[in-house]
């Protein structure tokens, strides 16, 4: 008594039409999750889960690490600054340039000048930058505070 060859194929039929079809779901399933959230990258860009806490001495810094803006458009990156101290504190802060691809140079000029502010004992400041990007692409900025590196900032600007 033989087992056929029609038989000997048939487990590794129900096998490949299960991986087909676990395969396909599979897909589908994540094409669903991801077009709802990238089709809506405005709501993205402005989530909480991108803000990041950093803290040099005695300065608490909050920033995004990620900026999704549009071409042609307003766009704003908001760095909060916090003193955890009695004594009032002076400040330089600034965005420097770690790779461009693509950002026009009047958006960089913008997001690359320093500014300072002096924190009362205890006193919290937000520092808001304004920017209207021309074109297309994305760049790094080094987030730079009291003349140390806090982290870095991607700007990602897209098509309106």
């Amino acid at each position: 008594m033989g087992v056929s060859k029609s038989q000997q194929a048939m487990p590794l039929t129900l096998l490949l039409i299960f991986l087909v079809a676990a395969s396909t779901i599979g897909i589908g399933t994540g094409y669903m999750i991801w077009s709802a959230g990238a089709s809506n990258y405005a709501v993205i860009s402005k989530a909480k889960e991108e803000l990041r806490t950093s803290r040099i001495h005695d300065i608490s810094v909050t920033y995004p690490t990620v900026i999704i803006a549009k071409a042609g458009q307003d766009n704003s990156i908001t760095i909060g600054l916090s003193n955890l101290d009695d004594d009032p504190e002076y400040v330089a802060v600034s965005l420097a340039l770690a790779s461009n691809n693509g950002i026009d140079t009047s958006t960089i000029s913008t997001l690359t000048s320093v500014y300072t502010v002096t924190l009362a004992s205890y006193g919290t400041v937000n520092h808001t930058l304004y920017m209207n990007p021309t074109t297309t692409g994305y760049a790094f900025f080094d987030l730079i505070v009291k003349g140390k590196l806090v982290g870095t900032v991607t700007l990602y600007v897209v098509p309106s």
